[in-house]
């Protein structure tokens, strides 16, 4: 895919696209239906590689989606594949380019059933059953209500069938393209070939898992009609950040590589200290000085090897306490970037010390965790600071912040960070399954990496640290947050593969990152 093809599109902006394409710049929708089947069929043949050895069964529905079955079922009948058609729907409900290439491949020897409602079901599903592989081209990006009736039943049995593998035209039918929501039923495929650009929905879940495999096809809309566009919604994977990460000059030394500064622990959470010290170094950052309550100094000298401490004011409980305030922001002088909020309890005299430092830092900030909570109490504050902030919330922190309940955040995590960004004037990591990064600019991306192993205790820290250290070495905010989301996710997949749904450490994460970031800039290098 090219770099073009990580757009992302909601349902409305595709349909706008591909009628532009049409009626301005006069590419015929044959044309792109054509190019959209070929490189679909190319796809398949990827993800199954004896596809045309199989038994290849299109199951059609009505509209432009069934036209795109129809191309593949002549082009794999070309190409000496078994292949039969069933369409759901009688040929007269059909129209335009799907009813052009129907009446195609009535002049062709395949064979076409069409499901007749009055007969018995289970006499008319061998047509489906026995099939060695199953292409969805029931339902496109066009649906927006809920799945009923015959639709329902097959996409139902489709999901019920074993071995088969089932590959999806443009979307799963019966999600929801914009917003990845399941409307009463939707096809689980094993890939999908979409066209044009991603659709939203199927980076976000349930649709991200219920595509499968994902192929971007070009289909031929010009370069030309993403210029005046406004869309800056993006994929974020490795190809995305081609060039964002050049390899060091060879002069380099760790007075140039920057010096980031970590409030982090209290009794009981040294963990997440020297979680995000560790991930600030993993990135390249040159130093990392840590802010620690003096009661506690000892056990995280222990821990900590490459990192500094320094030794602090403290609480009661043994968290920060306001008092530091003036020797913090005195270190601070100079320094390139603070990370700042796991593991620092929401003690009242450490919540002051939190909104004191962000209206008084003289450096870029990472807030995560604790000073989240604190910073929901009492949001204006966010509007005090002169320097940019990076927030990194997950679904329960944003939901604080906003005002919201966490389900009202997962159900559009899309538009709640891209919100909260523009209002607030933070780059916002809204942390999860398809980690969301927002600018206040509008841009949002949507990160690939990650897996499910990742949901344990430390990972977010590590990501703060990783943050606030490419943050440190002179990377713009939304570069290294981008950068920071996607190298933890990338060092995961990297470390534990698909070994497992659980048991990935922190730790493990961690000893991965330089691998991935060695990637990255040889991908920057060879560009």
């Amino acid at each position: 895919m090219k770099r073009k093809d990580r757009l992302l599109v909601s349902a409305q902006e595709m349909a706008a696209l591909d009628r532009q394409t049409i009626e301005k710049i006069g590419i015929p929708g044959m044309v792109l239906m054509e190019n959209a089947a070929r490189g679909a069929a190319a796809f398949y043949r990827e993800v199954v590689p004896d596809l045309l050895h199989r038994r290849i069964t299109v199951v059609a529905g009505a509209g432009n989606n069934a036209g795109d079955g129809f191309v593949l079922a002549r082009i794999f009948h070309g190409r000496g594949a078994a292949v039969r058609v069933v369409c759901l729907r009688p040929p007269d409900r059909l129209q335009g380019d799907a009813l052009t290439n129907f009446k195609i491949l009535t002049q062709l020897d395949i064979p076409i059933h069409v499901w007749d409602e009055s007969a018995e079901p289970a006499d008319q599903w061998p047509w489906i059953r026995e099939s060695g592989a199953i292409v969805d081209a029931i339902l496109g990006t066009g649906l927006n209500s809920e799945v009923r009736g015959l639709y329902r039943e097959i996409i139902e049995g489709l999901n019920a069938l074993k071995s088969i593998p089932i590959l999806a035209v443009d979307i799963p039918s019966g999600l929801d393209a914009t917003s990845g929501r399941v409307l009463g039923a939707a096809v689980r495929a094993d890939a999908t070939a979409t066209f044009g650009f991603i659709k939203t929905g199927l980076v976000i879940e349930p649709g991200r898992s219920l595509a499968g495999r994902l192929e971007c096809v070009d289909i031929g809309i010009p370069h030309e009609l993403l210029k005046h566009c406004g869309i800056r919604r993006w994929w974020m994977d490795a190809e995305f950040l081609q060039g964002w990460l050049p390899p060091r000059e060879p002069d380099a030394h760790k007075g140039t590589a920057g010096h980031v500064a970590v409030l982090s622990g209290s009794r009981g959470k040294t963990g997440a200290a020297t979680l995000i010290c560790q991930g600030a170094a993993r990135v390249g950052a040159g130093l990392v000085t840590l802010f620690i309550p003096e009661s506690l100094n000892p056990i995280v000298e222990v821990k900590l090897t490459e990192a500094m401490t320094w030794p602090i004011p403290e609480t009661e409980d043994q968290s920060p306490g306001l008092g530091a305030l003036s020797e913090i922001l005195s270190f601070l002088s100079g320094k390139q970037a603070l990370a700042m909020g796991p593991g620092i309890s929401l003690h009242p005299s450490t919540c002051g010390l939190v909104m004191e430092l962000i209206a008084k830092c003289p450096c870029p900030m990472v807030l995560d965790a604790d000073a989240l909570t604190a910073v929901a109490r009492d949001l204006p504050v966010l509007g005090k600071t002169s320097q940019p902030m990076i927030l990194t919330p997950h679904p329960g922190e944003m939901a604080r912040m906003a005002g919201v309940s966490t389900r009202e955040v997962q159900a559009d995590r899309i538009e709640t960070a891209s919100q909260f960004s523009s209002r607030h004037g933070v780059v916002l990591v809204l942390k999860g399954s398809g980690t969301v990064v927002a600018s206040p600019d509008g841009t949002v991306v949507i990160n690939s990496s990650g897996t499910p192993a990742m949901a344990s205790g430390g990972m977010g820290d590590a990501l703060t640290g990783m943050i606030a250290g490419f943050l440190g070495q002179g990377f713009d905010p939304f570069r290294a947050a981008c950068l920071g989301v996607y190298v933890h996710g990338a060092a995961a997949e990297r470390w534990f593969g698909h070994a497992a749904s659980r048991g990935l450490l922190a730790t493990d994460v961690l000893g991965e990152v330089p691998s991935v970031i060695g990637d990255l800039e040889r991908r920057c290098v060879s560009r």
